[in-house]
């Protein structure tokens, strides 16, 4: 087994290493400035005075952190680590690529080896395999602290980020000083934004066996509001949680008109692996909390109905919305099917053939029961609740009173 050499005994062609770094400082940095310029591109497009400033003080000061590692024959210390995490935060500020820094410090570290081994000869293979072996390990350290800098960075920028859009988010939907706020956030308003309420049906991987379900609620979000960015950008704003939520697109430009929406929306649910049903309409800033209330109203009125997924507005839903808007006929609707409390099987049946726009046999088919059942069982509706589903005249007045049910019991829970 080699015995270990002392870091400042390490000599190639006849001169410590350490010594011959130190010596030849200069032109080593002007060396790995020039070499980064060539390989690196994001170099290329610095200011003139930051690659003369800031990035060659960097530089200087890793070339000499490692020389003095060498002659003292030890890793980097804290305050040289905290030098090199401190530019690292530097270029995160400045939204400088992670990956051109680390690339960056991986080319000074083959400069320092090859300088500091140009004159090695065939007696100094020990020295140069223990001097290559200290510049791989120099490069793994340095290569943790620019990763820690900068990502400790990143995460509060986009803490900060993240807070301030929740803040405009909210001062939007409950009220406030909205301008203030963006202004303080630096975050411009859009003349219009599209307010979406949107309900995300599950994902299969939240019920799969051996899936994490909150990991796959997690990624269908993450994916649907994706979808959003790469056409709204950065602007767009949004609450959701596992079921769905509010989402707010700026319209600067885009999103022209509903066909759009549409598209849109379903490109989302398709990115996220699900099917979205949505309410929307447009607003100014300072009209998203009464038009995001609207929409939130909108999209009950379609769980209570029954839609298909998709994207409606307002008018596609007038008569639906205003049967179940709260009052005396509201309630007195609800208690029509009163009688079924106790027949859930006789709701189970109305409900599935409303859905399948009254037809016996695909509702028979759907329960699992003879057409003679269904026949008797929407019979038995007719006997309990004087409206008959079987009778064309009865049916806008069932299809009220259960959807004014679902309402009033919407508002008890």
């Amino acid at each position: 087994m080699t015995e270990h050499k002392h870091g400042g005994d390490l000599a190639l062609g006849g001169q410590r290493v350490h010594e011959r770094l130190s010596r030849e400082e200069p032109e080593l940095v002007s060396r790995v400035l020039t070499r980064i310029q060539a390989e690196v591109a994001d170099y290329r497009r610095l200011p003139v005075e930051e690659l003369a400033g800031d990035i060659a003080g960097i530089t200087r000061q890793a070339v000499r952190a490692f020389a003095r590692s060498l002659r003292e024959d030890r890793e980097l210390n804290a305050a040289e680590l905290r030098q090199i995490g401190a530019s690292a935060v530097r270029r995160a500020e400045e939204g400088f690529p992670l990956e051109a820094v680390l690339t960056a410090y991986h080319v000074g570290a083959r400069e320092i080896f090859s300088v500091g081994s140009a004159e090695a000869g065939h007696a100094d293979v020990a020295d140069l395999l223990e001097v290559a072996d200290r510049v791989l390990a120099f490069a793994g350290t340095v290569t943790g602290a620019v990763t820690r800098g900068y990502l400790e960075e990143l995460r509060t920028k986009v803490g900060q980020e993240h807070t301030a859009r929740r803040t405009l988010l909210s001062v939007l939907v409950d009220g406030g000083p909205v301008d203030v706020v963006a202004r303080s956030a630096g975050i411009a308003l859009p003349a219009r934004y599209l307010v979406l309420s949107v309900e995300l049906g599950p994902h299969a991987d939240e019920e799969s066996p051996g899936v994490d379900a909150e990991i796959a609620v997690r990624r269908k979000l993450r994916r649907f509001l994706a979808a959003f960015e790469r056409c709204c950008g950065d602007g767009v704003l949004a609450s959701l949680d596992g079921p769905g939520g509010l989402v707010l697109l700026p319209l600067a430009g885009r999103l022209a008109d509903v066909a759009e929406w549409r598209q849109l929306l379903h490109t989302a649910g398709h990115a996220a692996g699900v099917a979205v049903l949505a309410a929307a309409d447009t607003a100014a800033p300072e009209q998203v909390r009464e038009v995001a209330t609207q929409t939130a109203d909108v999209l009950d009125v379609l769980r209570w109905f029954g839609r298909e997924p998709g994207l409606y507005r307002l008018d596609d839903v007038l008569v639906e919305y205003q049967l179940t808007r709260p009052g005396a006929a509201r309630d007195r609707l609800a208690a029509v099917l009163g009688p079924l409390d106790a027949h859930p099987e006789l709701v189970e049946t109305l409900e599935t053939y409303l859905v399948l726009d009254a037809n016996r046999r695909r509702t028979a088919t759907r329960l699992h029961v003879h057409p003679n059942t269904v026949d008797y069982r929407l019979r038995r509706v007719r006997d309990l609740t004087g409206v008959d589903p079987l009778h064309p005249a009865g049916l806008p007045r069932v299809i009220a009173a259960l959807a004014a049910r679902r309402a009033s019991a919407s508002r008890r829970a």
